[in-house]
């Protein structure tokens, strides 16, 4: 069954054929997307992601095509017309279509889309036992903060996870662990949380931001600094934090067991107190005890 799918102006389905071959996202990568998770039929931290994707359009010079209320309305619609009450809104813009060439017109009219995919998020085993991650040399662009469709650096370090055996690969340069290739790092240590800053080398993540507040406020330390490297042989606990998979434990990182290779117990709290966000957001019951 086709998805629901949103593009300038009008809804279709997945199975038209939209974009112009001419059209820059296409050609060029010259785009932005968000993947918005929704439960209940409710998108969640959508005013986070409409703000990261606000602050990538205007880093690129594109113009938005929507304003807040309307983006939010946006999201509404099409999950209304979404026969599915879980999974995630997919929204990209790109800069639109002009004739193949490196210098584009100005003002050019951007192409908009969205739309809902089925998506299956971690089940509490999974959360509880949590992922093996590998480390391989970061080969990204200089401003990650921009969430661009310029996904090629990433796409060649899932694959090596891939083929490792494992489900994430943690980006490393000059001997500072980044991010995952499509997630946000946190090691733990004597108690603290320590992620690198946010800067132009990651993608600041929705939910690592939340996640970060929600740990402030249950009065657990962040340090806000890159992870060396070498760190990563005397960590007590590691987790990543993604749209798709909250947060959720690293217990193996290269073939060395982190921790008990479960769990840890910052981590067991963040998780909790995320999972708690995101059904209130979702308009939900509690979780079980």
């Amino acid at each position: 069954m086709p998805d629901i799918l949103y593009i300038d102006g009008r809804f279709t389905t997945t199975d038209e054929k939209v974009l112009s071959v001419e059209d820059r996202g296409f050609q060029f990568g010259d785009s932005v997307y968000e993947a918005i998770k929704f439960l209940n039929r409710r998108p969640l931290l959508i005013e986070d992601h409409f703000r990261r994707m606000g602050n990538g359009l205007r880093e690129l010079e594109i113009r938005s095509p929507w304003t807040r209320d309307e983006f939010l309305n946006l999201c509404d619609e099409i999950l209304s017309k979404t026969a599915f009450s879980e999974g995630l809104i997919y929204v990209q813009v790109t800069r639109g279509v002009s004739e193949r060439a490196h210098f584009y017109p100005d003002n050019l009219e951007p192409t908009a889309l969205a739309y809902t995919r089925r998506v299956p998020f971690p089940d509490p085993v999974k959360k509880e036992r949590g992922i093996r991650a590998v480390t391989t040399e970061d080969i990204r662009w200089k401003h990650c903060n921009v969430k661009s469709v310029n996904l090629l650096g990433n796409m060649i370090a899932k694959k090596r996870a891939q083929r490792a055996g494992v489900e994430e690969a943690l980006l490393v340069i000059d001997g500072e662990v980044k991010e995952g290739a499509s997630s946000n790092f946190f090691a733990v240590r004597e108690g603290r949380v320590i992620t690198h800053p946010s800067d132009s080398r990651i993608l600041s993540g929705t939910v690592r931001d939340r996640v970060i507040s929600l740990a402030l406020g249950a009065r657990i330390r962040v340090d806000e600094r890159p992870v060396r490297d070498y760190e990563l042989l005397r960590v007590d606990e590691a987790f990543i934090t993604s749209t798709t998979q909250g947060v959720m434990p690293v217990g193996e990182i290269d073939g060395r067991v982190i921790g008990n290779s479960r769990r840890g117990e910052v981590t067991g709290t963040l998780q909790k107190l995320y999972d708690t966000l995101e059904r209130q957001q979702a308009g939900m019951g509690a979780l079980e005890a």
